[in-house]
């Protein structure tokens, strides 16, 4: 069932139930008015006939007697009046109940033996009276009733005229709002089938970047529309994610392809060389071999690299722990010295500078940071020095390596930490071009940034910064 006609049926059935009891309570309200009206009427009638009532005494007897009036003058066609003793004998009556009599129930009887006046609605010559019996009491003593009835003939014929009336309202009424709840349903649904056609077509031609317009007010339709539209933005941002890392990921494959073919065919041909030469003179090539140990070395280093970065792809997390930087900086800066030369000598900053300075790390992975960074600054510097200079402040640490070497041209230093990217100048010497690619993804884990700056043909600075602990 849709939800349109649910929401009508609803407000409709709703609004009947509403409805009805209002006018039940309408019903009600006028047949209590009107019987207390008639019940009015006729008690201010019984009191106009009991005035007129008159008991004397008859002597020398103890006996008293009722002196009735003409109580056809206090009578009507719709106005019947009776007079009892208690034994019920019919003491007078007015000509409009002709040979009828009015009935006195039990009820009637034990209230008035209470000497209490009592209402009560009973059939008379085959219509509905309202009767009124009032006690005639002289001292103490019941000496008779006067009964005084209505007809009800009109009252019902109001009532039933105003039943019928009231059930046609009710139910053109609730006819009238389910036509409006349907009208309203649709109305207030208009939106929501906006955004199932959008969905739809979002869904049939593709178009992620394509939202949901909604010009209405900030209701629960509003929020909806929101929510759908931020949820749409997530999953082209995710969308647009997973194309770049496809992409990324078939250019790794390539490129890794493409670099590790070059030192196997030289492998190859070395062997194939080799062999050749054992097999005609019976003699090996020492320059043939170590070419052989050097692309395998570099094989060796290509695969290593690519395992960290795969390592990086698939949310490696390193074991971090408290590093004492004048300890560890002297670890690995003898390494360092030994790429130095005559040419290009290695310079740093006293050591002394890192005491009481720690950091939290992993040590293997960030000295080969600074090993990638030293590698690099020394092969690109045929002529100069390389530094390491130290910086703290209360929050960080900044390493900042320094090079006198060919530089990088200012339009390729957005392009440095990309995998395999080797500028114009880096393609002179060797290399695979994922050094820096790594490096970047370690300080990063640790929570760091590493910038770099070069001039061109003057040489290159990178900074590295790591919080203090």
């Amino acid at each position: 069932m849709p939800i349109r006609l649910k929401l009508a049926l609803w407000y409709s059935g709703v609004f009947l139930i509403i409805i009805t009891l209002f006018c039940t309570f309408i019903y009600l309200f006028f047949t209590h008015r009107e019987m207390n009206q008639i019940d009015n009427h006729l008690s201010e009638r019984a009191i106009e006939v009991h005035h007129s009532i008159k008991l004397i005494d008859i002597y020398p007897f103890p006996i008293q007697s009722l002196v009735l009036p003409n109580i056809d003058v206090f009578s009507s066609p719709e106005i019947l009046l009776q007079i009892v003793d208690p034994k019920g004998n019919v003491l007078s009556r007015s000509n409009s109940l002709g040979n009828q009599t009015l009935p006195i129930s039990k009820r009637a009887i034990e209230e008035i033996r209470q000497n209490k006046d009592y209402y009560e609605t009973s059939q008379v010559h085959g219509y509905q009276f309202r009767i009124y019996y009032l006690p005639l009491i002289s001292g103490e003593k019941l000496i008779g009733v006067l009964e005084v009835a209505g007809s009800l003939k009109n009252i019902q014929r109001s009532m039933t005229n105003l039943q019928w009336l009231l059930a046609i309202g009710a139910v053109l009424t609730a006819t009238f709002s389910a036509i409006i709840g349907w009208f309203l349903a649709g109305k207030s649904l208009n939106p929501i089938h906006k955004i199932i056609q959008t969905t739809k077509e979002i869904e049939k031609e593709g178009r992620l970047e394509r939202r949901i317009s909604y010009q209405g007010p900030m209701d629960e339709i509003g929020l909806l529309s929101g929510q759908i539209n931020s949820m749409m933005e997530k999953i082209e941002t995710m969308y647009r994610e997973l194309e770049e890392s496809y992409e990324t990921q078939r250019r790794f494959v390539a490129d890794a392809s493409h670099e590790l073919r070059t030192p196997l065919t030289s492998i190859r041909g070395n062997m194939e060389f080799l062999r050749m030469l054992y097999l005609e003179k019976g003699e090996l090539s020492m320059d043939a071999m170590e070419d052989i140990i050097e692309e395998i070395e570099r094989v060796s280093r290509m695969i290593h690299n690519l395992l960290a970065l795969a390592r990086a792809d698939a949310g490696y997390k390193m074991q971090m722990e408290e590093i004492e930087l004048k300890d560890w900086v002297s670890e690995w800066i003898n390494q360092v010295t030994l790429l130095s030369t005559d040419t290009v000598p290695f310079l740093h900053d006293p050591l002394a500078q890192l005491e009481g300075v720690s950091i939290r790390g992993n040590r293997d992975f960030l000295q080969q940071v600074f090993l990638i960074l030293f590698e690099n600054a020394f092969k690109y510097t045929k002529v100069g020095s390389v530094g390491l200079h130290f910086t703290t402040t209360e929050q960080n640490v900044i390493f900042t390596v320094q090079d006198t070497g060919v530089g990088i041209p200012t339009e390729e230093l957005d392009l440095v930490f990309r995998r395999f990217h080797r500028g114009a100048n880096a393609r002179k010497f060797p290399g695979t071009g994922l050094g820096l690619s790594i490096a970047k993804w370690v300080v990063e884990k640790h929570g760091g940034t590493i910038e770099i700056q070069s001039i061109l043909d003057q040489g290159t600075k990178v900074s590295v910064t790591l919080p203090r602990i």
